[in-house]
C-alpha cells in the first residue's frame, strides 16, 4: 500500500489592510482626492466668501461656510448623498487664502495637526 502524503497548507494569516495605520492615507492625501473629485466645492466656497465680504461681513470660519453648503446643497454630487468632511476646513481655508491673498484677514489659520507650517 502506498502511504498517503497530505500536502501541508501554509498557516500564515494575512493581516487586514488597516492593521498598519501608517499605510492609511493622510488627511492631506484624502483632501487632495476629495478636492480633485469635487472641484465645485472650492468654487462654492469662493462664491460664499465673496458674497460675505460684499455684504460687509468680517472674519468668518470655513466651518460656517461648510454649514451653508450643507444647508443649501445637501445632495448635489451626481445624485448621491454628499458629505463635507470637517477635517478639510483648514485645508480649504489655506487654499482660499492662497488663491485670494486679499482675503488674508477673513480666515484665521491655525497650526495643522500634521505638523505643516504656514
Amino acid at each position: 500500500m502506498h502511504a498517503h502524503h497530505q500536502a501541508e497548507l501554509p498557516l500564515e494569516i494575512a493581516e487586514p489592510d488597516h492593521a498598519h495605520p501608517h499605510d492609511d492615507p493622510t488627511i492631506d492625501e484624502r483632501f487632495e482626492d476629495f478636492h480633485a473629485a469635487h472641484p465645485w466645492v472650492l468654487e462654492a466656497l469662493e462664491d460664499l466668501t465673496m458674497r460675505w465680504i460684499e455684504a460687509g461681513g468680517g472674519r468668518i470660519g470655513v466651518k460656517a461656510l461648510f454649514e451653508q453648503l450643507r444647508w443649501s446643497r445637501p445632495s448635489i454630487s451626481n445624485d448621491r448623498p454628499f458629505r463635507l468632511n470637517n477635517d478639510f476646513t483648514s485645508r480649504y481655508a489655506r487654499l482660499l487664502r492662497a488663491r485670494h491673498p486679499e482675503w488674508a484677514g477673513v480666515f484665521q489659520l491655525r497650526s495643522l495637526r500634521t505638523g505643516d507650517v504656514d
